[in-house]
């Protein structure tokens, strides 16, 4: 059944699907915007669990995972979805998705929770690509078949053969990192917990801080068309670098004050966030 306040409900991911937004969250909605976030459509879902995640390897096929094991594929640009899962395995907790082509992906959770497809989700199997059961928190992808997983106790894993096998990158934090920012064909951003910023050039071989003095925690990001990099947490708190992730300047956004947890840039330049107060656009200031 439809939610009429679905957009202003709880929304965890968003993702560009060709000239399309479609974002995910809380009773298993999943939401269309065919206007750069100005107003949103609900899809049908056959699932009432909280989803997480959001991928899609081109206009049409997509994938959304959550909790209670969901993993939930569409064929159509995220008009109808199906389950992929057997929806037995209400335990395990997925945080993100990501599917470089048609066939080859892989979703990751808690508890060092990874899974891996290579028939596009039709047949999962699980991998193991770091000791421990940490919280796998994203899989963000960067340049020339990079990929980065960020997770708990200062976990950072980079695969530079499309996930085959990972590497642990020393960041130098035992805290929670929840994602990456790839910046160009070597630099990028990596946040978490309480404003914890860190700037490498080298695909995490090192890392330099960036860190905020407003200790909140650091959820999503986003690199602009015209380089511009904005990350975003708590309490509608947000960090902007106009130097390539070099220095980053605090902003607040008047009458914004919920916590965002994912965000994306609208072609007219404005971002389009998602979080506790469901999607809202929002217009960067001028330097």
């Amino acid at each position: 059944m439809a939610a009429p306040l679905a957009p202003k409900s709880l929304l965890l991911a968003v993702a560009r699907v060709g000239d399309k937004l479609v974002a995910v969250g809380d009773h298993g909605h999943v939401l269309l915007s065919v206007d750069q976030g100005r107003t949103w459509a609900q899809s049908l879902t056959p699932t009432r669990a909280l989803l997480t995640g959001v991928s899609f390897a081109d206009a049409k096929h997509g994938w959304a995972v959550g909790h209670d094991g969901v993993i939930l594929a569409t064929n159509d640009g995220g008009l109808t979805w199906i389950r992929q899962d057997d929806g037995r395995d209400l335990e395990t907790v997925y945080l993100d998705v990501y599917f470089r082509d048609l066939n080859h992906g892989m979703a990751v959770g808690a508890y060092g929770k990874f899974v891996v497809t290579a028939d596009g989700g039709k047949n999962w199997t699980t991998a193991k690509p770091a000791e421990g059961e940490m919280h796998y928190n994203r899989i963000t992808a960067g340049a020339d078949g990079y990929l980065y997983l960020a997770g708990e106790s200062g976990t950072l894993l980079v695969s530079n053969d499309g996930g085959d096998n990972w590497v642990k990158s020393a960041v130098p934090y035992e805290g929670s990192l929840f994602g990456v920012l790839p910046l160009d064909q070597s630099s990028l951003v990596v946040y978490g917990l309480r404003g914890h910023i860190f700037h490498s050039p080298d695909h995490g071989a090192t890392w330099e801080p960036r860190s905020s003095d407003i200790k909140v925690l650091i959820m999503a990001g986003c690199r602009r068309k015209n380089g511009t990099v904005v990350l975003a947490g708590q309490g509608g708190n947000f960090f902007v670098s106009r130097d390539a992730g070099r220095t980053f300047r605090d902003w607040q956004p008047a009458g914004f004050g919920t916590s965002v947890a994912d965000l994306i840039e609208a072609d007219d330049g404005s971002l389009v966030t998602v979080g506790e107060a469901g999607a809202v656009r929002l217009t960067l200031p001028s330097p």
